[in-house]
């Protein structure tokens, strides 16, 4: 995945009108934000000054840092790798990968979903379901195209405070839109998804990454922050205003979701 190349308006601009290079928006600190709607406004003026990208949100409940102490977004596949034996471990991620890949692709065929062509063609269809319903690590990092639905993510995890990043993508044009030039992917759950898994529908959900994919080492090409043009640390005690009820637990998880069962199976069989 290629970084962003020129200055961005970014959550610093806010202030003093000034553009950034993305190294340096990784580097530096969150805003503070403590309503939505002050939230709200700082993202459309960060929107309006880059209409050049399609703007994605994701929510966590740390800014992890690399050592140089700049934001990292890697996919969960090339986290917490052991510095020893970090080779055997990818190599083991992947494996378990593909026994969970086949699996998915055998039960759209016993379950009867839609969309088995699609499974079974795109590997990165595949991914995006099992990295989407936590199966197992993948190459994929899950965002969203929503703002509500990333601050409903910042508030369910209880805390007194979160983040949400916003990332800058070129614009989606299909189910998968493949960059060539910006050397990245993104899956949008809702274009395939069978229609008997809930939840990416209430999630809109999103699944991105580096094109073509590596599966041997991790490299920062990999780091998804290298799209990072803004990040906001939400005070949880007072986010909630007249303009924003978080989106409940239960209708982010749907417990009706037939996709979810299945990959709760495919979990139990897959990872070992």
């Amino acid at each position: 995945m290629k970084a962003i190349a020129k200055k961005v308006w970014c959550h610093l601009s806010l202030t003093d009108e000034e553009r950034r290079y993305v190294k340096d928006v990784r580097s530096s600190d969150a805003l503070d934000v403590d309503t939505f709607s002050d939230l709200v406004k700082h993202v459309a003026y960060i929107s309006y000054h880059n209409p050049e990208f399609s703007l994605f949100f994701r929510a966590q409940d740390e800014d992890y840092r690399t050592r140089d102490g700049s934001s990292s977004l890697y996919p969960s596949i090339y986290r917490s790798l052991p510095t020893t034996s970090r080779h055997n471990s990818l190599t083991n991620r992947f494996n378990t990968l593909q026994r969970a890949e086949e699996a998915l692709a055998a039960q759209f065929v016993t379950q009867r979903f839609l969309g088995r062509a699609k499974i079974e063609k795109f590997r990165e269809v595949r991914w995006a379901l099992l990295q989407h319903y936590s199966v197992c690590r993948t190459p994929l990092l899950d965002v969203t195209h929503s703002l509500r639905v990333a601050c409903s993510f910042a508030m369910d995890a209880g805390e007194d405070q979160a983040y949400v990043f916003v990332l800058g993508f070129p614009h989606v044009s299909g189910s998968i839109s493949y960059s060539v030039e910006e050397e990245l992917l993104n899956v949008k759950l809702l274009s395939i998804c069978p229609p008997r898994a809930i939840r990416p529908y209430f999630q809109e959900g999103f699944l991105v990454g580096s094109f073509p994919s590596s599966e041997v080492t991790r490299s920062e090409q990999l780091d998804v922050a290298r799209r990072l043009i803004a990040k906001f640390r939400l005070n949880i005690t007072t986010f909630a205003d007249r303009n924003f009820t978080p989106i409940p637990h239960e209708t982010l998880y749907p417990s009706n979701d037939q996709m979810k069962r299945v990959c709760d199976r495919i979990r139990a069989a897959s990872i070992k």
